[in-house]
């Protein structure tokens, strides 16, 4: 995952489960090869710090790997 990239918070305990996100910065280590990355969600209109393990990249330009359209 790199900078840019559009991703899914795909952590079933996570408040924004299925929510799309930008990746726009990466703050540090939560555990060995876990980082905290900073992920924008345009429809919250707000950036947040979720762990590198609770994403997945977004696959393709409309569609989410994994979602059956419910993902926001």
């Amino acid at each position: 995952m790199d900078l840019g990239d559009m991703v899914v918070i795909d952590h079933p305990g996570h408040p924004l489960h299925g929510f799309v996100g930008k990746i726009v910065g990466r703050r540090g280590y939560r555990a060995p090869d876990d980082y905290w990355m900073f992920i924008y969600v345009a429809s919250k209109m707000r950036g947040y710090l979720i762990p590198q393990s609770f994403l997945r990249l977004r696959d393709g330009e409309n569609n989410v790997a994994g979602c059956n359209n419910s993902c926001r």
